[in-house]
């Protein structure tokens, strides 16, 4: 049964089951986390001959598109990779390890440290990079430049929405 069919199906059991209640936005929301998730496992599989995770995949595009001379906080990726700090620490020895990344002392923190992408960790990110604009413009091939920019557009509104829906209940 193809992913379509599956989704469907789930959206058509709930609607049957619970008919009083909009199931819209949930058949959006399956639908979107579908699309995410193939592309997702098929990037992982695409990037295990480089030696690396998507999690640590995320720290190493940071840097890499930060500029050849970046120096960043772990706080700082963390925040552009949108994880949470303690996620990252793993992560940054992982890299450290495999010498993709070097760590220095911050001299305006005695406690921080200061991340740099090392050559090596840059022609991973590079090509980690090709591989992922390839699939996700694979993903998106039988849409139209038109379309692509509709959807692009009606995404760029969830976010805002979503966005301003968490700032209002964080701040309340």
């Amino acid at each position: 049964m193809a992913l379509s069919e599956i989704l469907d199906d789930t959206l058509e059991s709930w609607r049957s089951e619970r008919p009083e209640l909009d199931f819209g936005g949930m058949a959006l929301f399956l639908k979107m986390s579908a699309v995410v998730r193939t592309i997702i496992d098929d990037f992982k599989g695409d990037i295990e001959e480089l030696g690396i995770t998507v999690s640590e995949f995320d720290v190493l595009a940071t840097l890499r598109r930060s500029g050849s001379r970046a120096v960043l906080t772990p706080g700082h990726i963390a925040h552009v990779a949108m994880v949470k700090p303690s996620g990252l620490a793993h992560r940054l020895a992982q890299l450290e390890s495999a010498g993709l990344i070097s760590r220095s002392p911050d001299p305006d923190d005695g406690r921080g440290a200061l991340i740099r992408i090392t050559p090596a960790g840059r022609r991973v990110a590079d090509r980690a990079v090709e591989i992922l604009a390839a699939r996700k413009n694979h993903a998106f091939a039988d849409l139209t430049d038109r379309q692509r920019e509709s959807l692009e557009q009606l995404l760029d509104k969830v976010i805002d929405s979503l966005e301003s829906v968490r700032q209002t209940t964080t701040s309340a």
